[in-house]
């Protein structure tokens, strides 16, 4: 089992957080002011009071004070899912033996794609987070990121059908920090890129990590798609449910490199690891970044690189 703690800021962020900003960005809801109420445009029974936090949704006959209470009932996420996604950080870990993973029951709900459009999470991806344009245009290519019509990035992750079984939302306005999962995604199926060797994994927490180390690879090696020989996989968040799921998919892997964050969560969770998947049989190797993680490590390489004149 795993419990997590989070900070009073953290918690007074979650309690607080404005239920129509959160809907808007995570569903895609709009609402329209009625009085001194808001009615959400999607849904007519939908309610959010004059606080912006606390709400009605009568048709399902469900109410609450505040966006934990809204998620933990529409979406029967635990407290700590919910702060997760509301303030879109993930409170250090204390580690238990873990029970086997369910995934949600349902179908897959990702947001709507703006079809044509990609200009403000290409922005995003390749100004403020220094990513390969080349790198994001494959990703973009194989359906793994597109923009929705609130503009936000969305990562999604298949299964061997090809079906999307997992999406993850991040906000591209640098002013918000928001992330969150879609309904219903199964973990199990968490963002991926699958290369010509697939004895190594390199393991991340995020996909911007993900993308960041991609992007390395190409800057390493002086040659665009150079990142194509490696697999990686994106555990979307600090649990191993998603490297349990791929190994099980793909025996042929032998050796796990772990990229997790260089922070308590992820010291503590790749310790965990390597005493885990070492006494499985598997060469498991951890590097730290030298920032946070990855992208981070990749945003200060760009910032010493000499200025064209």
């Amino acid at each position: 089992m795993e419990y997590k703690k989070f900070t009073p800021e953290q918690l007074d962020r979650a309690k607080n957080a404005d239920l129509i900003e959160f809907l808007r960005a995570y569903y895609g809801f709009e609402f329209k002011q009625a009085g001194r109420y808001y009615q959400c445009e999607q849904h007519s029974s939908l309610i959010v009071y004059a606080d912006r936090k606390g709400f009605v949704w009568n048709s399902k006959n469900i109410s609450g004070g505040d966006t934990i209470d809204f998620l933990r009932k529409v979406e029967s996420k635990s407290f700590p899912e919910a702060v997760e996604a509301i303030i879109g950080e993930t409170a250090p870990v204390v580690c238990q033996p873990a029970p086997a993973y369910r995934s949600e029951p349902g179908k897959l709900v990702l947001p709507p794609k703006a079809e044509g459009k990609y200009d403000r999470v290409f922005a995003y991806l390749a100004e403020t987070r220094g990513i390969s344009p080349a790198v994001i245009a494959d990703f973009m290519k194989s359906k793994q990121i597109y923009q929705d019509t609130k503009g936000n990035c969305v990562f999604v992750g298949f299964d061997e059908k090809g079906t999307a079984k997992f999406g993850s939302v991040r906000t591209t306005l640098t002013e918000r920090k928001y992330r969150g999962d879609c309904k219903n995604s199964d973990k199990r199926y968490a963002f991926s890129q699958i290369g010509t060797d697939t004895t190594k994994v390199y393991v991340f927490e995020a996909p911007i990590d993900l993308l960041s180390h991609c992007t390395m690879t190409e800057q390493a090696f002086g040659k665009i798609g150079a990142y194509k020989e490696q697999t990686r996989l994106a555990l979307c968040g600090s649990s191993d449910v998603a490297l349990k799921a791929f190994l099980e998919r793909h025996p042929e892997v032998k050796t796990i490199n772990l990229r997790l964050d260089n922070d308590e969560a992820g010291r503590t969770a790749v310790s965990k690891y390597i005493a885990k998947y070492q006494a499985l049989g598997y060469k498991v190797n951890a590097v730290f970044s030298k920032n946070k993680d990855v992208n981070e490590d990749l945003l200060k390489k760009e910032q010493k690189k000499p200025k064209r004149r």
